[in-house]
């Protein structure tokens, strides 16, 4: 009788798995990186609340494409989320890389966690962006500072002269790199180690964690804290599948949504620190360099210049009959941005 009591349970746990959904999660980085932890967390929590009956299966980089074919997947609902860095999502959305600007979000970990996940400007203005490509923002995230790597000491604008940067594939981290002086060229990740050991470029910019991740220390001999910005991670959903979703579902989501937040800012303080003295226990012979005030400056003042270009890459996104509309939408977003994170460094610097 117990032997056939078993059975029975066994062929509904079989039966009950075989019903449930899967939804598909595809990011542009690997396991243990941040936003494995985000997708991670995200899984567990649609799992428990779900009551098992959704399931979460992620995607790591190489997996589905790069990192704008996922983008690309999400967008034409044949996988219901992703997540990438604001670099690579310029073509698809131009006004997202207000956040790619250098000095906008600064690098004050609260003040960047305050205005990831509640901004106005980006939950309202910068979203409906991305409804028009059929995604829905739901998140974004810092993975930690962007931190210059090179062979070389690199504390000025003449100090990038010749030197072949590796940056993302959206128009303002080419431009930024131009701005400074460097050489940029356009890599998905998967492709920068072996060309920094070739020596077909010379640098790169990445946030610690990840550059011990993907061994690029090793083929380094300078790190750079310019004090510049954070890597964004952004998740999204395809829109018209999420507006499907019962009333229950889409707060289930956005609860999920708010835990793996949590998770991977606490994650990425921890894996970014532990990872720093990784790489010097491995290179003790490796330099590392943080801008002081009046370097930083040099670049800041270059960055200005960046607002203008930014502006110009959304006008020209658009039709002839909607670029001063665009033009003045992306002017809108960038000094709203900015006036945001000028208040909440205030009010953390009065707590």
């Amino acid at each position: 009788m117990k032997k056939f009591i078993t059975a029975i349970l066994l062929t509904i746990g079989v039966t009950f798995a075989a019903h449930a959904e899967t939804w598909k999660f595809a990011s542009e980085e690997d396991k243990q990186d941040v936003q494995d932890i985000y997708a991670q967390k995200f899984a567990e929590v649609i799992k428990k609340e779900s009551g098992g009956d959704i399931r979460v299966r992620i995607y790591y980089y190489g997996q589905l494409g790069t990192e704008n074919d996922i983008v690309e997947l999400a967008a034409k609902g044949t996988i219901q989320f992703v997540s990438v860095g604001t670099g690579h999502l310029g073509s698809y959305v131009p006004e997202v890389q207000a956040i790619s600007l250098p000095y906008v979000l600064g690098t004050n970990e609260e003040v960047v966690y305050r205005i990831l996940t509640g901004s106005k400007t980006i939950y309202n203005q910068l979203s409906d962006k991305f409804e028009k490509v059929n995604l829905k923002l739901l998140a974004m995230l810092s993975e930690g500072e962007m931190v210059w790597g090179a062979n070389k000491a690199i504390r000025t604008p003449e100090d990038f002269a010749n030197q072949k940067i590796r940056t993302f594939t959206s128009t303002i981290p080419v431009e930024t790199y131009k701005t400074f002086g460097a050489t940029p060229t356009p890599l998905s990740w998967g492709e920068v180690y072996g060309s920094l050991q070739l020596k077909t470029i010379d640098g790169m910019v990445n946030p610690i964690y990840f550059i011990y991740n993907a061994k690029w220390h090793e083929v380094q001999d300078y790190l750079m804290f310019p004090g510049q910005q954070p890597y964004v991670g952004t998740v999204s959903t395809n829109s018209k599948w999420f507006q499907k979703q019962s009333p229950k579902t889409q707060e289930m989501i956005k609860k999920a949504i708010q835990a793996a937040n949590e998770a991977a800012y606490d994650y990425q303080l921890k894996i970014n620190q532990e990872n720093m003295a990784k790489i010097l226990k491995e290179r003790p012979d490796m330099k590392v360099i943080r801008l002081n005030e009046e370097e930083r400056n040099r670049f800041k003042e270059l960055s200005k210049s960046l607002h203008e270009t930014f502006y110009t890459v959304v006008e020209n996104a658009y039709p002839s009959a909607q670029k001063a509309k665009a033009r003045k939408g992306a002017q809108l977003i960038l000094e709203s941005l900015i006036q945001e994170v000028e208040a909440e460094t205030a009010a953390i610097a009065q707590k």
